[in-house]
């Protein structure tokens, strides 16, 4: 009995071979931005002027990975999922959003060529969900900033506080905690504009 050979084209293999090694493609990140919802309002004749520089972050804090928490020692990333880009420069963008909404007080950053009489710094210390009640249990949100105000010209120091907001997530689940970061992260910039606000450097300034 005769055996019968069966010749398969070779793009007929090499098409055969390159679906067996090809690794199956990666799961694309869920990407989250900070958002304000707050209303914008035109300044009044005599805002302040005050540069808002891009806050200072350690080095997991500062880049697009989302932080949580297992403990109070350690930290983690958020598996699948980022910011949509570095955490201090959406913290910046978030917190002249919130000046924005504010009639007061105008936020300009460095790039945008503006003179003014006051900068504020901000370094941002905690930015990450707390699984303090067990990592079945919804986490703590915890939201810090360590904050300074100074002369432009002068450099005098005029303020130095720390800033925290904290809110419960409603669930372990990651679409649960960004918008609890969200609430917190805009309270906690509101709480700084606010301590701006009462410190009156117009008023300092006319006195100068």
């Amino acid at each position: 009995m005769k055996m019968i050979k069966i010749i398969l084209p070779i793009s007929a293999l090499l098409l055969s071979s390159c679906m067996s090694i090809l690794p199956e493609p990666a799961p694309a990140k869920s990407v989250y931005r900070l958002t304000n919802t707050v209303e914008q309002v035109d300044p009044s004749p005599n805002a302040l002027q005050l540069r808002v520089d891009t806050p200072s972050a350690a080095r997991l804090l500062g880049s697009r990975q989302i932080i949580v928490s297992p403990d109070a020692t350690r930290m983690a990333v958020a598996a699948g999922t980022e910011w949509a880009d570095a955490l201090p420069n959406l913290a910046q963008q978030a917190f002249i959003e919130t000046l924005n909404g504010r009639s007061d007080i105008v936020g300009v950053i460095p790039i945008a060529g503006a003179r003014t009489n006051y900068r504020i710094h901000m370094n941002i210390d905690h930015f990450e969900a707390l699984f303090d009640q067990g990592e079945t249990s919804a986490p703590m949100v915890i939201i810090t900033y360590s904050v300074t105000l100074a002369h432009s010209g002068t450099r005098e120091l005029l303020g130095s506080k720390k800033f925290q907001r904290t809110r419960r997530a409603n669930s372990i689940a990651i679409s649960s905690i960004i918008p609890a970061m969200n609430t917190a992260n805009n309270e906690v910039l509101s709480d700084i504009a606010d301590w701006i606000s009462a410190l009156q450097l117009n008023n300092q300034e006319a006195l100068r």
